[in-house]
């Protein structure tokens, strides 16, 4: 360590007959202050108003500002890749952020605020970096965020900005600081010992895990899913045939599930009519079979979630587009602005690229439990998104489905409940609402479905889930 002008804290003898000799010995802590993006819709960012006016089209921050409760991180040696924090001795993969206030003195609105415990440097570490969301596993952690040389100081702070790309040049010049270059961090202006730093999409981009065919295999193993025969249906046409008669779900049979710890999960943003696009349809990978009264179909994932992960490659278009699950005759429809946050957020992010970083199993879990029920299309509201409500979307590992159809019932459900009335209680009882009822049953009987995390407008309701339906499923 150099430059460091402590005083001494204590002496030793080098030798006999030698001298004392004073020696220097400092303890570096390091804070980390998080300042997570600001919403920009409703003119509540007003440096986006000044950029865009009125103009909702590049609103990315919707409904719900950004925030890291449950986030997890860990620090680590930026040399050697050693975890340092947290410490060996606690036996914890990683730390999660906890603290949570606010703030609104940045001139861009009301911030989600983070502060994380003072950080011990050992003696013989001379830089660290961040790691955090899913990059904090340990199986990951490719990519270091803010790697930094720690100055020989006492107690250094360091400021992370969560914003949009778009933002950086106005926010800097509205603060009063230099814009920093691309995951560095800089001294911040007349303030001893701290630094800042910048996250924008495009960095969650490359922070963000990006799921890989052999991560497909290792967590979505290819599997025999079954369901009952409709009524009329034959071995020859399964397909051709009526659901039977069903009574209502009550209450009572959905069980006592209480809301997840993460709390807050918001849909993605208004609705505003565009084309339609579709990504390539595969050919079948198999064919259901049947076994009296019982259906059958062998998925392997890999294929099966292919389409999905091929789709939008090179494209950051608004407009809807839907992707055919041939093997499973399922549609799933992605609504104008489903991936609006990770789009608007960055320069570069792309449809892909957003949909690669979404786990697999929340494809896998909503397919598989909509097949069951021979619901044949989806639409879904949100996947990945880096800077919009809780870590569960910033992860991955988070879905929104906003419709459901089921064409041989002609049953065309929007999940949304008419007012706040409706929340936490029963379904509607007509065949619409009592589908998503059963949907709602078979999610949570998902074992790779996270208990407690299947939110909707009237059973398990959290704010602000009177809009869609909310699946979370596990990390790992």
């Amino acid at each position: 360590m150099t430059g460091s002008t402590p005083n001494p804290v204590g002496s030793m003898s080098s030798g006999q007959n030698m001298p004392t000799q004073q020696v220097t010995v400092i303890s570096r802590l390091v804070s980390f202050v998080i300042y997570c993006a600001p919403r920009d819709d409703h003119g509540l960012n007003p440096m986006y108003t000044t950029l865009y006016g009125g103009d909702d089209r590049h609103t990315g921050v919707t409904d719900s500002a950004s925030y890291l409760n449950n986030m997890p991180y860990v620090i680590v040696d930026a040399d050697t890749k050693k975890v340092i924090y947290p410490t060996p001795s606690s036996h914890k993969e990683f730390e999660k952020i906890q603290s949570v206030s606010s703030t609104n003195t940045l001139r861009d609105g009301q911030r989600k605020m983070h502060a994380l415990p003072p950080i011990h440097i050992p003696d013989d570490v001379s830089r660290i970096a961040l790691h955090i969301a899913n990059d904090s596993f340990h199986y990951s952690r490719t990519f270091q965020l803010f790697p930094w040389t720690v100055p020989d100081v006492a107690h250094s702070k360091v400021h992370i900005y969560e914003l949009r790309s778009d933002l950086r040049e106005r926010f800097s010049s509205q603060n009063h600081l230099p814009n920093p270059s691309d995951n560095t961090l800089a001294a911040k202006p007349g303030a001893a010992a701290e630094y800042f730093g910048y996250l924008d999409g495009d960095l969650w981009l490359r922070i963000s895990h990006e799921f890989t065919d052999s991560d497909i295999t290792r967590l979505c193993p290819p599997e025999t899913i079954s369901r009952n025969l409709l009524a009329g249906a034959s071995q020859a046409n399964p397909l051709a045939g009526v659901h039977p008669q069903t009574t209502p779900v009550q209450q009572e049979a959905l069980g006592g599930m209480a809301p997840h710890a993460d709390g807050l999960h918001a849909y993605v943003g208004p609705i505003t009519g565009a084309p339609v696009i579709s990504a390539p349809t595969p050919a079948p990978t198999a064919q259901p079979s049947v076994v009296g009264s019982v259906e059958q179909v062998h998925v392997d994932w890999l294929a099966t979630l292919a389409p999905i992960y091929a789709a939008g490659e090179g494209s950051r278009s608004m407009a809807p587009f839907t992707i055919e699950i041939g093997d499973m005759a399922i549609t799933l429809a992605f609504i104008s602005r489903a991936l609006a946050n990770a789009i608007n957020t960055s320069t570069n992010t792309t449809i892909q690229q957003a949909l690669r970083r979404t786990s697999p199993r929340t494809f896998a879990a909503i397919l598989r439990a909509a097949w069951r029920l021979h619901i044949d299309k989806l639409s879904l509201s949100s996947s990945w998104r880096p800077m919009l409500g809780s870590r569960l979307h910033k992860m991955g590992v988070g879905l929104d489905v906003t419709e459901i159809d089921d064409s041989v019932d002609h049953v065309n459900f929007t999940i949304h409940n008419h007012s706040h009335a409706d929340r936490g209680h029963a379904f509607p009882q007509g065949s619409g609402g009592q589908k998503l009822a059963r949907l709602y049953q078979e999610l949570n009987g998902d074992s790779e479905v996270m208990h407690g995390a299947v939110y909707t407008p009237w059973v398990n309701w959290v704010e602000p889930h009177d809009t869609h339906m909310h699946i979370t499923v596990k990390d790992e």
